[in-house]
């Protein structure tokens, strides 16, 4: 739909974005600024919210959204495009989730921010940045990306990133809204998963899609 150059562009301007708000939330929260506050003003503001049939029904959607399930689905849905002859997509689909849970695990580990205290759900490890948040977008941002062009009619293209906005939104809420996840941890989680996957197909994009030869055997 777009020239190799137009796309190049659109996805720099995506990594640019994505890495300057996921550097101003980690600069916010070392030097201590005025971001730090937006944590404790959101939390105040889900817990009241929270009713038991809501708490039960959240707590059933943030398994979708857990870091392995979505790792399964990436995989079984990089299996198919490979068996149907689309190696690019699929090596660039697994590249861009290999790149969201590598990065997430180097931040969770370095930060080591301790999680806010829940009494409706127990989650463990770090809470900086959010698993669910970083790895649900990373896999709605590829799954757009893989399918856009693929469907026929602006309708159904329009539906696709609907739909997956909503996706990612949902599992995003489900954190904050169980206490699992700070708002910085959340916001920083959905700004590294558009990082990660905007820098993965820019590598593609640079080094696979000129050379055409190459993807052309990757794609036989």
């Amino acid at each position: 739909m777009f020239p190799n150059w137009a796309k190049n562009i659109l996805f720099l301007l995506v990594y640019m974005i994505s890495g300057l708000i996921l550097a101003i939330i980690i600069e916010g929260l070392t030097s201590g600024s005025d971001l730090t506050p937006l944590n404790t003003v959101v939390q105040g503001l889900i817990v009241s919210l929270r009713t038991p049939l809501v708490t039960t029904l959240v707590v059933f959607l943030t398994q979708f959204g857990n870091p392995f399930v979505l790792a399964c689905v990436a995989l079984l849905i990089a299996v198919i495009l490979f068996v149907r002859g689309n190696a690019y997509d699929a090596a660039l689909f697994l590249a861009a989730m290999g790149v969201a849970l590598v990065s997430l695990t180097v931040l969770k580990n370095f930060f080591q921010i301790s999680r806010p205290v829940s009494d409706v759900y127990k989650a463990e490890g770090w809470s900086f940045p959010s698993g669910h948040a970083t790895i649900a977008t990373a896999f709605f941002f590829m799954i757009c990306v893989t399918f856009f062009n693929k469907l026929k009619t602006i309708q159904s293209r329009v539906i696709l990133i609907v739909a997956s906005v909503i996706g990612t939104l949902i599992i995003c809420f489900t954190r904050l809204y169980l206490g699992a996840h700070w708002a910085l941890d959340v916001l920083a989680g959905i700004a590294l998963g558009v990082l990660s996957v905007s820098f993965t197909v820019l590598l593609f994009s640079i080094f696979l899609e000129g050379n055409r030869s190459l993807r052309k055997k990757l794609n036989l």
